[in-house]
Parts: structure tokens; C-alpha cells; sequence
């Protein structure tokens, strides 16, 4: 059975060899987990753990951005992705200071697949489009107080900024749908929605200002024939029934340490309208666990999410720093080759 035999028989709730295998990582991860499995490459070291997608987005062709900003105009600095450290927006009051801000420009993204591309990953799981955190990048660019604030007294403007931020991402994407016929099996898309102990904002503001534009991104996928996933952090239990409404096939990461994110309850309640995908602890097994409890913790997730086969495995978060030792994210992947495997 191919990888993208098996993920499409998870979507379909159909019979499989074992479940599938995920993997994100920080380059220093990947690098780590090459060393410990005494391989070469990337490539070398993800058929070594059985992962099973491909990721393939468009590809940055503009102006070179100076260390630390993004397209947006933001500067960041920190750890890894780091924090935002000016708000390039954060002065705006009426629609035409977002009308006047210096945009991206969508030509600046190369959205082909190549032949040879599309031929190594044939077998694959194809995960493409761009990643669109809007929320995110309207938050850094009025700042996340303003931005709350304005949802409530200016919605008018707040709505303008989503609209420009997410028409950038959407139309890429499209974009590299139309340029790639079947191409891409997955639309996997991110947003952290959620805190440790709740939403960011309200249901209700939630509702109004960003399902819509996820409700698009569903559809746009589906459209184009890939299944559609959402990446969201933190304690999003409250949406869950708006994300199923909207059509979204897959759920990650399942930050099962946030309040109110039992695999068992969401399973029980939801498992039927949703492939989970996650869950495994990063937090706590993964990165401070001895190898038997990475492995326990494996068939245990494999146990509550994966019985009917609609589970995708991989850690609690998407994208595993280099303090997450390779030994424990082997074993993870180890344990779930031969616990999931179907005899």
C-alpha cells in the first residue's frame, strides 16, 4: 500500500496496512533525527520513520526580505519564529490606511510543481497551498490589543484587513491548484485559534470574523478535489461543531494538555465528522519522557483516536523543536508502525 493509498483510505474510512505518519520539525530537528538514525539526508530519514506526506508550497521568489521581516512588514526576533516587534498597521482608523499600506505582491510566489516533483512524491500523501495564517497576520499587523478592540467599536476596518490579508493567501492557492491539476491530495492550512484555556476571542467573535474565510479555504480545497485540514494550538473545543459545519475534513494538532482537548471526549463526540490528527504529548512525553512512556503514550493515542482507523499519527504540535530529543520522536514513530500495523 502506497502513503497516499493509506491517507486516502483514512479520509475514506476504508480499510489500510497501518495509519499514517506525519512528521514536523524545525530544520535543527530533522537534522538531529539524521544523526541519530545515522543517515544522510531528509529524505533518507523520513522513509527510515514511514512518513507518509509531502509538503509542497509555493515557493518565495521576491525581493530578498532583510533577517527577521516577513512580507508583511513586520520584524520578528526570538526564538525560532519569535515575537512580532513593530505593528506596521497598528496606526490605522479609517479603510483607507489599509487601502494605502504597502502590500505583497502574489507574483512574488512561485506556485509550479515541477514534473520531477511530481513524480518523486507520486506515492505520497501531497500537502500544498499556502500555509494562510491570516488571523495571525492581522493580529501582528494592527497589534492584537487594537485589533480586539476594533473588532468591537470598528469592525468596518477590521474586516477590511482580513479581507486583503486572506484574498493574498486565497488566490495563491488557487492559483497553484489551477497550475497543478491533481496535484495536491491536502490542503493543510494554520491558524492558532486557541489559548491554554480557551478561545482567543469569543465564540461569537470567532463566528463572525474568521469562519467565513475558513468556510472558503474548505471549499476552495474540496473544489479542487484535496481533503482540507486545520492546524490551530490550544483549547478550540468550542468551535469544533463550527469547523465540522464548514465542511473541514481534519483536525491538528490536538493539544491534549489544553484545557477542555480530552482525545477520549472530542473522539467520542466528534470522531465521526473529523480525522484527528496529533495528540501525541509534546509537551511533557515527548520532551522529557523515557522511550517506553513515547511509546505507551503511542499506543495509547492509537488506542482512543485510532480504533476506526480516522487518525493520523504525529506529536501534539506541528512543528517539534530540537529540545525534543531524536530518540524519543523515533520511538514514537517506531510504535506506531507496528502497534497500528493491520495483521
Amino acid at each position: 500500500m502506497t502513503s497516499k493509498d493509506r491517507v486516502n483510505a483514512v479520509f475514506a474510512n476504508k480499510s489500510y496496512d497501518r495509519l499514517p505518519l506525519w512528521y514536523g520539525g524545525a530544520p535543527e530537528t530533522t537534522t538531529q533525527i539524521c544523526d541519530y538514525l545515522k543517515v544522510s539526508s531528509e529524505e533518507e530519514a523520513m522513509r527510515t520513520l514511514g512518513i507518509d506526506f509531502v509538503t509542497l508550497r509555493p515557493q518565495y521568489t521576491g525581493k530578498p526580505l532583510r533577517n527577521g521581516d516577513t512580507i508583511w512588514g513586520i520584524q520578528r526576533d526570538g526564538v525560532h519564529y519569535g515575537q512580532a516587534l513593530n505593528h506596521p498597521l497598528s496606526h490605522a482608523e479609517e479603510i483607507r490606511d489599509i487601502e494605502n499600506h504597502t502590500w505583497p505582491d502574489e507574483n512574488d510566489w512561485d506556485v509550479y510543481i515541477t514534473g520531477e516533483e511530481q513524480h518523486l512524491c507520486r506515492d505520497y500523501c501531497v500537502i500544498g497551498g499556502m500555509w494562510s495564517p491570516f488571523f495571525h497576520d492581522v493580529t501582528e499587523l494592527m497589534g492584537m490589543e487594537k485589533c480586539y478592540i476594533d473588532m468591537c467599536f470598528n469592525p468596518k476596518l477590521v474586516e477590511a484587513l482580513i479581507e486583503r490579508v486572506f484574498l493574498f493567501y486565497y488566490n495563491i492557492t488557487e492559483r497553484t491548484f489551477q497550475a497543478n491539476p491533481g496535484c495536491v491530495d491536502l490542503f493543510f492550512f494554520g491558524n492558532d485559534f486557541g489559548s491554554q484555556r480557551g478561545l482567543l476571542c469569543s465564540p461569537e467573535m470567532w463566528r463572525r470574523f474568521f469562519k467565513p474565510y475558513l468556510k472558503q479555504l474548505v471549499d476552495l480545497g474540496h473544489r479542487y478535489g484535496a481533503k482540507t485540514a486545520l492546524h490551530s494550538c490550544g483549547d478550540i473545543h468550542e468551535i469544533i461543531p463550527d469547523l465540522i459545519d464548514i465542511g473541514l475534513d481534519a483536525l491538528n494538532p490536538i493539544q491534549v494538555n489544553a484545557d477542555n482537548m480530552d482525545p477520549a471526549v472530542l473522539k467520542k463526540e466528534y470522531g465521526r465528522d473529523l480525522v484527528f490528527w496529533g495528540a501525541i504529548d509534546e509537551n511533557i512525553i515527548l520532551s522529557t519522557g523515557r522511550e517506553q512512556d513515547v511509546r505507551r503514550e503511542t499506543r495509547r493515542m492509537i488506542d482512543l483516536l485510532g480504533a476506526d482507523g480516522r487518525y493520523i499519527v504525529a506529536a501534539s504540535h506541528d512543528y517539534l523543536l530540537p529540545e525534543v530529543p531524536a530518540a524519543n520522536i523515533c520511538a514514537m514513530y517506531d510504535e506506531a508502525k507496528q502497534y497500528s500495523k493491520v495483521l
